[in-house]
């Protein structure tokens, strides 16, 4: 009988809680309070830029309120504007789609991969016009976009790529970081994400004219490393403070290993419900080094009304999500009548895609089997649901 009808959960235990924290977050937070230093004026910020970058394997990292704002600083450095095109994928977070229209362009929608949930880099090209001026691909739960078709396509036009990691920090594709292919990379530091501060986003870039564009804009429009009243750009204040700062760098001593553990449980998940029927897993294209796994996702093929099985995995005990909207459906987009075309794939995946947080792949390997147990047994069973 399933859990939701009154039987036993096949998971008993729960999974970590997130976000991981100890006595380590308690005192770099404490640390940070007790120098008197709250603003940016301090040694953490600089510190963990230092960390992050090495651990990014990238020249230039900038700590920014949110992930949002960082795409959008991201293209006010890249001199986005009233009347250009930016290609961006249907299926997304909205901040996604809303940072180019913030800054007055038009966004092009393209429709994702069937397997990857990345966007589609053959229906890129067919999207390219004489006012395209970037692509803002994004890594989908974690899953790299297709890095090297996306490069070639925006060399051959010359096109900017603002990458956006937001659920990638970690993934690896094809040797390298993502974040680092395009010509600046945005990640979040939201509450959620596989590193966070509560709120926060970060900028990466291996150039550096971007990378001091992109500090003035954050910082009030200053000269980088002169914090005086000469502003030489109309910046804003989008900058993180100590505290922030402070647990981050808790957060980044645990970083390393848990990329590596969600990676090896991700793939030890995605061969597990490979073999039952009615569900397909998000695939692992082969020049993925690393998945950065922000969600495990995949599609019900199963006849079985989605919110229906959610609720019963939910009760054997695995971490369900909710899931995004496609961006074409979303009421603001539509005000915009930006939402033109047929995107057939992320309309599949907005239906029918399950979403397991990142926390269901930090447990150990009988976790994960117990995972799939839970999803094969609603399947099983799903005759017993009330729909």
């Amino acid at each position: 009988m399933l859990a939701i009808n009154g039987g036993n959960p096949v998971i008993k235990d729960s999974f970590p809680d997130w976000p991981v924290w100890d006595k380590t977050d308690v005192e770099y937070v404490r640390d940070a309070v007790e120098s008197g230093i709250w603003g940016v004026e301090g040694t953490r910020i600089p510190e963990f830029i230092r960390k992050y970058a090495e651990f990014q394997k990238i020249k230039h990292v900038l700590p920014v309120a949110n992930g949002s704002v960082a795409i959008e600083t991201a293209l006010e450095a890249l001199d986005i504007k009233d009347g250009d095109e930016v290609i961006v994928p249907d299926y997304t977070f909205l901040a996604t789609a809303a940072s180019p229209i913030r800054r007055g362009a038009r966004i092009v929608l393209v429709d994702v991969d069937e397997s990857t949930f990345c966007i589609n880099p053959d229906l890129i090209e067919e999207a390219v016009t004489d006012r395209t001026r970037a692509i803002i691909p994004v890594h989908f739960g974690g899953h790299p976009a297709d890095m090297d078709r996306i490069m070639q396509i925006a060399g051959k036009y010359g096109l900017y790529v603002v990458e956006d990691c937001s659920h990638a920090h970690g993934a690896i594709w094809n040797g390298t970081h993502v974040g680092s292919f395009g010509d600046i990379g945005t990640f979040s530091l939201q509450a959620s994400k596989t590193l966070n501060c509560g709120e926060g986003g970060l900028i990466v870039t291996k150039y550096e004219r971007l990378w001091n564009l992109c500090r003035a804009i954050h910082n009030a429009g200053r000269v980088a490393g002169i914090n005086d009243y000469n502003h030489y750009l109309c910046g804003t204040n989008y900058r993180i403070t100590e505290l922030q700062a402070g647990l981050l760098l808790a957060q980044m001593t645990r970083i390393e290993a848990q990329c590596t553990l969600r990676d090896k449980n991700g793939k030890l998940l995605t061969a597990l419900l490979g073999k039952i029927e009615g569900v397909t897993p998000q695939a692992r294209d082969p020049r993925m080094d690393r998945h950065g796994y922000y969600l495990f996702t995949f599609i019900l093929d199963a006849d079985i009304p989605r919110r229906a099985f959610n609720e019963a995995v939910k009760a054997e005990g695995v971490p369900i999500q909710v899931e995004y909207p496609a961006v074409h459906s979303i009421e603001c987009i539509r005000k915009k009548n930006m939402s033109g075309g047929s995107f057939p794939v992320s309309d599949r995946v907005a239906e029918r895609s399950v979403w397991l947080y990142h926390e269901a792949l930090l447990g150990d390997e009988e976790s994960v089997h117990l995972i799939a147990e839970a999803i094969g047994k609603v399947i099983q069973h799903k005759h017993e649901l009330k729909v």
